[in-house]
């Protein structure tokens, strides 16, 4: 198993077979907005499957994409993630930035849409086109309490702002296929190894990628702000970063080589210094026999 946490070339050497091999490529999550009722940015698109590669000698360019940087500015959308790409054939898009402010839609282009602000909807995801899809849309943001959606995720669609001041929860990511599963990758607790702890228990918690992330609330009680939750109910799951209430909770940056999008944040213009919600980088994975 060949692991990029940043880009570089696949090159065979002497000893190398024609053969096919498995690849997993995920795009850089897209930043969450962090000015006003903040989306959360949509994952890095995900494709997964084999293609062949011939006789030696071959070099193939990786890229990893960089996750998308949030957005402070009002009615701005926070940065689309870089794609990644195994080959220029096999591109994974960035995902959509989060939206914020009054209407203002995520982006739609992306591997994952971003979440939309109050009352602006979600990018659409899976743009451009592939099939199967690389992402899916963001929720949408709403009222009252003007909470933002949920960026979508690689698994799952970013989940609608929750009345009455709830933020919208990211899209659930995907598990990586069994091949990449290898023990001595596991992740921990704060991630490490491949990939970041996903919903379930045992190993159907494991080596999980390109969750969403959560949008923020505008709820006013301190004590329980209500903030989406990075890659689905209960997360942070699979790299997505968690919504936030500024200043009780800040948003939360996508994990590293996760392709997880980046938290929204509510009112992050005031904060000092600025609140984080950066898309997670990317990563690109390739497997063969041996």
């Amino acid at each position: 198993i060949h692991t990029f946490t940043s880009s570089g070339t696949f090159a065979t050497t002497s000893d190398w077979s024609a053969g096919n091999v498995e690849y997993v490529v995920v795009a850089g999550g897209g930043g969450g907005y962090n000015n006003d009722t903040g989306g959360g940015g949509g994952a890095g698109g995900y494709r997964t499957g084999t293609t062949p590669i011939g006789a030696h000698p071959v070099s193939t360019s990786i890229q990893v994409g960089a996750g998308g940087a949030p957005s402070y500015t009002a009615r701005v959308t926070a940065s689309s993630g870089g794609p990644s790409y195994f080959g220029t054939p096999i591109t994974s898009t960035g995902g959509g930035g989060g939206a914020g402010g009054n209407p203002h839609s995520g982006s739609g282009t992306g591997g994952s849409g971003g979440g939309g602000g109050y009352l602006g909807n979600g990018g659409a995801g899976n743009t451009p086109p592939t099939s199967p899809s690389q992402g899916n849309p963001g929720g949408d943001g709403g009222t009252p309490g003007a909470s933002g959606g949920g960026g979508g995720g690689a698994g799952g669609a970013g989940g609608d702002h929750r009345a009455p001041y709830g933020g919208g929860h990211g899209g659930i990511g995907v598990q990586l296929p069994s091949t990449f599963r290898n023990p001595k990758s596991t992740p921990g607790p704060n991630g490490g190894g491949l990939g970041y702890p996903g919903p379930g228990s045992g190993a159907a918690a494991l080596f999980w990628v390109a969750g969403g992330g959560g949008g923020a609330t505008d709820n006013p009680s301190p004590s329980a702000p209500q903030q989406g939750k990075g890659g689905g109910d209960g997360g942070p799951y699979a790299g997505g970063g968690n919504g936030g209430h500024y200043p009780q909770i800040p948003g939360e940056a996508g994990k590293a080589n996760s392709g997880g999008g980046g938290g929204g944040t509510d009112d992050g213009d005031d904060a000092n210094p600025r609140i984080n919600g950066a898309g997670g980088s990317g990563i690109v994975l390739i497997a063969y026999p041996t």
